[in-house]
């Protein structure tokens, strides 16, 4: 049996059960660490072939980048580009605060949003969070004030956020609802002045869930242009958490649908978590989400996937959403890749390309794995240190990759390797900064965050991540290839 420790993840994986009431409102808390994980099977694609390792030393920032690194084995034929200069760094830091994300609005160069969370502790484990959104207009030199889109009322600590067409900004969190927190979107068209009154999808019932991903169709010439999408989670039945998404073209009216759920034999229970969506080019999205097939599992104890004999299998499946007219609909999802731990479950990414084909990166073993959906995946790390949560961003042939890196001190760092050739060949991993810590220094529910992601804009690389080098700090790093 193959046991994953990590630091940073450990306090990640006490991720909070929330019961939320609107207004002054309390959230109660209570965790529990992912316990024992399966015999370590191998990470796949659909078509079963094998992955490719790449585990090149990593390159500081600040010197030359040598040649990136191919492999025979690895996606696509083998090449070896000619050598490029290393990217433009700059390591910006924004706020105080936890489990940042960050959008850039793609039809103004240099607008860019990031939501972060501002923990309110009322008990050693019970608290919320008051959502916060700061703005910049000048690529990240500079951020305005932040602003509160739930008025900052004490809500959920999991915000995210998508630019849509005319810089309208779309912002999601879960709030207060009958029988725990619901889905809730806001958007505002002036740059964060004024918000729309919040949406409370009616769905869904109330539960401890959400966790929610959002995604605006900002391809221009997809027939749903403009459309803005959110895949969250909540409890149906006893079996396990459903997947739903809603969708809407104004933000004010919405269509719903739930995804038709799977299980293995022997295993009817399963838990479903790390939702994602991205809008494709064709006019549909698609949604990935981890999912654990288990012999039991309980909603009083969410987190607990149990000990190795009761989990069948765990890793990561995706389904594509359409929206015609006023009626939302999902194909049944299929299986994507299996993972090699639980905290796997915590971090991913999905990224749709120009030609509507996607990506996903995950967390197995001591690496992060990058892989696209028809085909092989390849594996990253750093010598000597354990790889996980990473990001993912990708525009035409540019493919950029971030994630962080654990020592035998328990010293975090964060890195990134870039692809310029859609994704056939990488650059050996890169330090983003010197900047390290300890996760002793993060003493805050799930550690310093979860929704940490990448974007590009105009073939520049806005990568947010949570720090604890000087306290709970939000970092945007600011990459040029």
């Amino acid at each position: 049996m193959k046991l994953h420790r990590r630091s940073i993840l450990t306090a990640t994986a006490c991720l909070a059960v929330v019961a939320a009431f609107v207004g002054s409102v309390l959230l109660a808390m209570t965790s529990t660490t992912a316990a024992n994980v399966p015999p370590s099977p191998s990470l796949l694609a659909t078509a079963g072939q094998s992955a490719a390792v790449a585990t090149p030393t990593p390159t500081p920032a600040s010197t030359p980048m040598p040649a990136p690194v191919s492999s025979a084995t690895a996606p696509g034929p083998s090449a070896t580009p000619t050598a490029r200069p290393a990217p433009n760094v700059r390591e910006i830091f924004v706020a105080q605060g936890t489990e940042p994300s960050i959008a850039a609005d793609p039809f103004h160069s240099g607008v860019v949003a990031v939501v972060s969370e501002n923990m309110v502790m009322t008990a050693a484990r019970s608290g919320c969070s008051r959502p916060a959104v700061r703005i910049s207009q000048d690529g990240g030199s500079t951020w305005a004030a932040p602003v509160y889109p739930w008025r900052g009322q004490c809500q959920d600590i999991h915000a995210v956020l998508a630019w849509g067409p005319n810089s309208r900004l779309y912002v999601g969190d879960a709030v207060g609802g009958t029988g725990g927190v619901v889905m809730s979107v806001s958007h505002s068209d002036d740059l964060g002045k004024t918000w729309s009154v919040p949406f409370v999808e009616p769905f869904t019932r109330g539960w401890s869930g959400c966790f929610p991903a959002m995604t605006v169709d900002d391809w221009p010439n997809s027939p749903n242009f403009g459309a803005v999408y959110v895949a969250y989670n909540w409890l149906p039945d006893n079996f396990g958490p459903g997947v739903a998404v809603m969708a809407s073209r104004d933000g004010e009216n919405w269509a719903q649908t739930e995804l038709t759920l799977d299980s293995l034999p022997d295993y009817p229970y399963s838990w479903r978590i790390g939702y994602r969506i991205q809008a494709a080019p064709d006019g549909t999205a698609l949604v990935s989400f981890y999912q654990s097939s288990l012999k039991l599992w309980s909603a009083a104890n969410i987190l607990y996937e149990g000990s190795a004999d009761n989990i069948g299998r765990m890793g990561f499946e995706a389904a594509r959403v359409h929206f015609e007219g006023k009626v939302l609909a999902a194909d049944k999802p299929y299986w994507v890749t299996s993972v090699d731990h639980t905290e796997a479950q915590w971090q991913s990414q999905l990224a749709i390309d120009d030609a509507g084909l996607a990506w996903l990166a995950v967390e197995n073993g001591d690496r992060v794995a990058l892989g696209r959906l028809d085909g092989r995946w390849r594996e990253f790390s750093v010598k000597g240190q354990t790889s996980f949560k990473p990001s993912l961003a990708i525009s035409g042939q540019t493919i950029f990759l971030g994630w962080h890196a654990s020592d035998d001190g328990g010293m975090i760092r964060t890195y990134y390797s870039i692809s310029y050739d859609a994704g056939q060949t990488f650059s050996p991993p890169a330090l983003v900064s010197d900047g390290a810590w300890n996760p002793r220094q993060a003493n805050v529910i799930n550690s310093v965050g979860l929704r940490e992601n990448a974007d590009f804009q105009n073939g520049v690389v806005y990568y947010v991540y949570g720090d604890a080098r000087s306290g709970l700090g939000i970092y945007v790093a600011v990459i040029k290839p």
